[in-house]
């Protein structure tokens, strides 16, 4: 048994524009990640910092 096999030249994939659903997950995935809270290092205590190594001189 043989089998052939036709290569073709590898390109890019054509733009299509995004489909309504897409938009609206993209904007609701962006949103999750506006609202996720972020470490504010001033407002630790001391011995928080300390024991994070922020106190090190490392940072």
């Amino acid at each position: 048994m043989s089998y052939t096999v036709q290569r073709e030249p590898a390109g890019t994939l054509p733009f299509r524009e995004l489909t309504v659903w897409q938009r609206l997950s993209h904007g609701i995935f962006r949103r999750r990640l506006a609202a996720v809270a972020r470490l504010d290092i001033a407002a630790l205590s001391d011995h928080l910092k300390r024991d994070l190594g922020f106190l090190d001189g490392r940072c």
